[in-house]
């Protein structure tokens, strides 16, 4: 006799020793006991993990859509190419990526210092599309030589941005 049907026996002879009353009280306590463990143990930390991917998924399929579509825009720019712009052509050049990047309005200020340097200051602009915007302007060889910014609000920042093209 194996190990499994000596306990079997045993636990069957265990429950007919027990009289009518002890074995009706001991089924309903299986039956409240059973289903609340299967609730605690199973059910509810499965409802939990569902809650929490319904909640995070969506934000990180919008975070997936915007890093293609970020990622599309910087290989259209390096697939550009091309010399960076110089002299009024370089400030064309800043203020047309401007209108491009959305943030043409927050533009207070664009001025050139020499063929290949130029200032843009900006105000209350977006600080992720700032970035943007400098982003795209380093794949087209122009670069941020400095940029000198304050905090003007939840997410935006005010300041000046020296801009250079790459020799």
């Amino acid at each position: 006799m194996n190990r499994a049907s000596g306990l079997w026996l045993r636990g069957q002879t265990l429950w007919l020793e027990r009289s009518d009353k002890e074995r009706r009280a001991a089924l309903f306590a299986a039956l409240v006991v059973v289903p609340l463990l299967f609730y605690l143990l199973v059910w509810r930390p499965l409802a939990m993990r569902v809650a929490h991917w319904e909640h995070v998924l969506p934000r990180q399929r919008a975070e997936l859509v915007t890093m293609r579509h970020e990622a599309a825009l910087i290989r259209s720019l390096r697939a550009r190419g091309g010399h960076a712009p110089t002299g009024t052509d370089l400030l064309s050049f800043i203020e047309q990526h401007a209108q491009t990047a959305g943030i043409a309005g927050t533009l207070s200020e664009l001025s050139p210092r020499g063929s290949r340097k130029a200032e843009a200051v900006f105000s209350r602009v977006p600080f992720n599309a700032l970035v943007r915007f400098l982003a795209g302007l380093g794949a087209r060889g122009v670069v941020a030589a400095r940029v000198e910014l304050t905090p003007a609000g939840a997410g935006l920042v005010s300041g000046s941005v020296a801009l250079a093209t790459r020799v």
